[in-house]
């Protein structure tokens, strides 16, 4: 894919088949996508090659709501590839039953179900740099790797294996893939993408029912038109609703927000330490749920194990799911270093051990060899589910950044039925290890069954739902499709169009909906949904 500077582009208007808007994992999975059936598509990135010296103003946030690993910082990045520069390259899939209508959790459901993404996981793993697209339950993980199944399962009504793969880069081994250094080798040669190049204004026809064009700043403040047929908006669960409710020329309250849907349901995965084991005894839960190996014919691939709530136990007690795991400590505690990095302040090469935070010995030996390394102890993870709370969401605030766009307002809303979760799961946890014959974890006092304190969780900067998929626009932003309720030509990729997020990291099933989305365009408006009536 070409590459070019906006300050070098002498044209006032641009145009395309196809505008992508934000140069992310979802982004340029789109973009490649459609370049392969020889579409014109431009992509517009904000930034440049490398995280710029005023990412801080730019990436600013007014937080209202519950506190944040990072108070002021939007998740994400102002580069090109995005969020891709400061992920761990952890994926997993979403449950069945997170695509279902769950009585006890509020709004719930998607007007898709799972078996809708699983035709196109082959092509998302490739583009997330992984070995395979199966694996991520325990029928398919231990035929991938030619051993049996641990002879001590466990008590699956309750809690139930589960599997992460991680991504890994074409050229550094050890890191997730990185769409942004890696751009230029994709192979679309009617893709263009344009970094530096700030979206301020999506400009519409005076319904708001079809964008014309996008107005677009460059960094030395000259502003340009990209016309284009399609637009595809790809710029994270935070700055998408943002960008919609800022453009608002045409219709007051900001693009498909009629019936106000836009910034709503706000959701992100709390995460955090929920026990402990010492050092000394963690050997042989470290050998049970550990990091497995496993080639395909990319090359080697690393699986991680854990644990994940079961969904006869989640229907029972009426719960939201959540998924525990195991994770070394070193003297570069990840969970300690995410804040650091939203901050700027941490090297991106060491990154991967964050949300990862499991590239821990796969036996005793390894763990023993590894003390003198400045290992302390074992911790259990937890990442919890969030339901949909219509309260929590992302406004406008009063403020504005460099380029003089509002910034997002974020007021992000927790609840007890998360905590409620984590603890029943923690308990859980602690059951099936001494069942299973495992030294029993010292749980966290917040963590216990009947503990009134708050739980050491935080957000693990996945944020999504704020554009959520609705088959009724009263109740979300986008159809199944992810075509924008009551606009034509305006569609949106991401975690934001998710209605719940599960347990698992967001980034391969955000792929495989940008490949979706893809087909969904190349195949034309005639094979597109009709048009929904224009609003007035």
């Amino acid at each position: 894919m070409h590459v070019e500077d906006l300050r070098t582009v002498g044209d006032d208007v641009l145009r395309a088949q196809i505008c992508v808007i934000g140069s992310g994992p979802a982004g340029l999975t789109v973009a490649t996508e459609l370049a392969a059936a020889g579409l014109r598509v431009l992509v517009l990135e904000s930034g440049g090659h490398e995280i710029a010296t005023d990412e801080t103003a730019f990436a600013a946030i007014e937080s209202i709501g519950a506190p944040r690993a990072h108070q002021h910082r939007v998740a994400g990045n102002r580069v090109l590839g995005g969020s891709s520069h400061s992920w761990a390259g952890r994926c997993g899939v979403l449950d069945d039953l997170d695509f279902a209508h769950r009585p006890w959790v509020a709004r719930s459901g998607w007007p898709i179900d799972a078996g809708a993404l699983r035709p196109f996981t082959e092509r998302a793993a490739a583009h997330a740099g992984l070995g395979h697209a199966t694996g991520f339950t325990e029928n398919e993980f231990w035929p991938l790797t030619g051993r049996r199944a641990p002879a001590d399962a466990l008590d699956t009504t309750v809690l139930r294996p589960c599997f992460w793969q991680l991504s890994r880069d074409p050229v550094n081994r050890f890191a997730g893939k990185r769409w942004g250094p890696n751009v230029r080798d994709i192979l679309a040669p009617t893709a263009l993408a344009l970094v530096n190049a700030t979206v301020t204004h999506l400009d519409t026809d005076s319904t708001g029912a079809h964008v014309n064009s996008v107005e677009v700043t460059g960094a030395d403040g000259r502003v340009r038109t990209v016309e284009a047929r399609v637009f595809v908006l790809a710029a994270g669960a935070i700055a998408t609703p943002r960008l919609l409710l800022a453009s608002r020329r045409a219709v007051v309250g900001g693009i498909g927000n009629r019936y106000d849907q836009v910034g709503r349901y706000l959701m992100d995965h709390r995460c955090g330490v929920v026990a402990t084991l010492p050092l000394a005894e963690a050997g042989a839960a470290l050998d049970r749920f550990g990091e497995h190996v496993v080639r395909s014919p990319r090359g080697k691939h690393t699986f991680l194990t854990g644990m994940a709530l079961s969904p006869v136990l989640q229907r029972r007690e009426s719960l939201v799911n959540c998924a525990l795991w195991l994770r070394e400590v070193t003297d570069d505690d990840p969970w300690n270093s995410v804040k650091r990095l939203l901050g700027g302040r941490l090297r991106w090469q060491k990154r991967r051990n964050m949300l990862s935070g499991n590239r821990f010995a796969g036996s005793r030996a390894r763990l023993e060899s590894a003390e003198g390394g400045g290992r302390r102890e074992v911790e259990l993870r937890a990442m919890v589910e969030q339901a949909p709370d219509v309260d929590s969401r992302v406004r406008l605030s009063t403020r504005t950044d460099p380029m003089g766009m509002p910034l997002p307002q974020v007021d992000w809303r927790t609840s007890e039925q998360e905590d409620r979760t984590v603890r029943r799961a923690t308990a859980l946890l602690v059951g099936e290890f001494v069942r299973l014959g495992l030294p029993a974890p010292q749980v966290v006092p917040a963590a216990v069954p009947d503990s009134t304190d708050p739980l050491p969780l935080t957000d693990w900067a996945h944020p999504s739902g704020t554009t959520r998929m609705s088959a009724d626009p009263r109740h979300g932003v986008v159809d199944r499709h992810c075509r924008v309720h009551g606009v034509d030509n305006l569609y949106i990729a991401g975690s934001s169009v998710f209605p719940t997020n599960g347990h698992v990291d967001p980034t391969l099933t955000v792929i495989a909906l940008a490949v979706r989305l893809a087909d969904t365009l190349r195949a034309g408006p005639a094979a597109a949904p009709a048009p929904v009536a224009r609003q007035s």
